[in-house]
C-alpha cells in the first residue's frame, strides 16, 4: 500500500511566539487524518515539528520512511514553515499535498510554489484515501484528477478549484486519532510544566451553524455535525485508561449546542467512571449555557 508521511509545521524551536506561550496543541487534524488512511489500509508516519530542532530533522525522517506523498498542514501563521517543507519533501520525489485552513481558504497561494502539486481542501479524510488509492493504481495523474472533488491543482498553469467533497456526516465512523504517532507523553509534560496540569485535546463535533462571513471556508463547513455522547465518553475512558490527564480540552468551534448531547454525555462519562476535568476552547461569558452546568458536574 502507498505510504504517506504527514507534517505538522510548527516548530518551537524557531517560532518565539509559540515557545513563550509554552502550551503546544497536539495536532489533531493529522492524528484523526492518519488514523483514517491507516484503518483503509496505508502507511502512516507523523512528522511533528512542534519538537524538533528544525527542518533537517523532516529530512531525516524523509529518508527513514520513504513516502510516496507527504501531506502538509498549514495555518496563515505556519504558511512559510509549510512551504519549507513542502520543497524538502518535493526534492525527494515524492507527490506534495498541502491541507488544513490557510490552503482550504487561499488555495493559489500554495499551488504558486511549484513544490506543491495538490492542494486538499475543507475535510481530508476521504480525498487523501483517494490519492493514495490512486498511488496504488499507478493513476495519480492529472486525467485522474481533473474532476476529483476536495482538491485544488494546476491545470495549464492556472490554478483550478474543484467542487468540495462531501462532509463526513457519521462522525462516530471515524477511527480515533492516531496518537500513537506523536510523543504524546512529551506534550503531557509540556501542559504540566507550563499549566500546572496536563491536558489532552478532544474534539466532539464538526462544523458551525452560524455561517459567520470571516468563517464562511472552514475546514468542516458551515454544517454543524456533532458524535454521539457515548462514542465521545467511550474515547476519554480510553485516554483515562492510556495516559491518566488531570483535564480534557474541547476543542470545537462551538460549545454547549444541545443540552441533551450534554448530560447524556455526562452520565455516559459517569457509567464508565470516565469524567475528568474539562475545559472548552474558549471563554465562555453566558451563564445560560449547559455547559456550565456539566462542567461543574464532572
Amino acid at each position: 500500500m502507498a505510504r504517506l508521511t504527514l507534517a505538522h509545521p510548527v516548530f518551537l524551536a524557531g517560532d518565539a511566539t509559540e515557545r513563550a506561550a509554552q502550551s503546544p496543541y497536539f495536532p489533531l487534524g493529522l492524528l484523526y487524518l492518519a488514523g483514517y488512511v491507516r484503518e483503509a489500509g496505508h502507511t502512516v508516519t507523523i512528522f511533528d515539528g512542534t519538537f524538533a530542532e528544525g527542518p533537517s530533522d523532516f529530512v531525516e525522517h524523509i529518508e527513514v520512511h520513504r513516502p510516496d506523498l507527504v501531506g502538509i498542514s498549514a495555518l496563515l501563521t505556519s504558511r512559510d514553515s509549510a512551504l519549507s517543507l513542502a520543497a524538502l519533501g518535493a526534492a525527494t520525489g515524492a507527490a506534495v499535498v498541502l491541507g488544513g485552513p490557510d490552503p482550504t481558504h487561499d488555495p493559489g497561494s500554495y499551488l504558486s510554489d511549484e513544490s506543491v502539486d495538490v492542494v486538499v481542501h475543507h475535510e481530508g479524510e476521504e480525498t487523501m484515501t483517494r490519492l493514495l488509492d490512486l498511488i496504488d493504481s499507478n493513476e495519480l495523474s492529472l486525467d485522474h484528477l481533473v474532476d476529483e472533488p476536495g482538491i485544488a491543482l494546476r491545470v495549464d498553469g492556472r490554478v483550478t478549484i474543484n467542487r468540495p467533497r462531501p462532509p463526513i456526516e457519521n462522525l462516530d465512523q471515524l477511527p480515533l486519532p492516531a496518537r500513537d504517532l506523536i510523543d504524546m507523553d512529551r506534550y503531557l509534560h509540556q501542559w504540566e510544566q507550563s499549566s500546572g496540569y496536563s491536558s489532552i485535546t478532544v474534539s466532539t463535533s464538526r462544523g458551525c451553524p452560524f455561517g459567520c462571513e470571516w468563517c464562511r471556508d472552514a475546514v468542516h463547513g458551515d454544517g454543524f455535525r456533532q458524535r454521539s455522547p457515548e462514542n465521545v465518553a467511550a474515547e476519554i475512558e480510553a485516554l483515562k485508561s492510556r495516559y491518566a490527564p488531570e483535564s480534557i480540552r474541547l476543542v470545537d468551534d462551538v460549545d454547549g449546542m444541545n443540552r441533551g448531547w450534554l448530560e447524556d454525555w455526562a452520565t455516559s462519562l459517569e457509567s464508565r467512571d470516565a469524567a475528568i476535568p474539562f475545559e472548552p476552547l474558549n471563554r465562555i461569558d453566558r451563564t445560560d449555557l449547559p455547559l456550565l452546568e456539566v462542567r461543574d458536574s464532572l
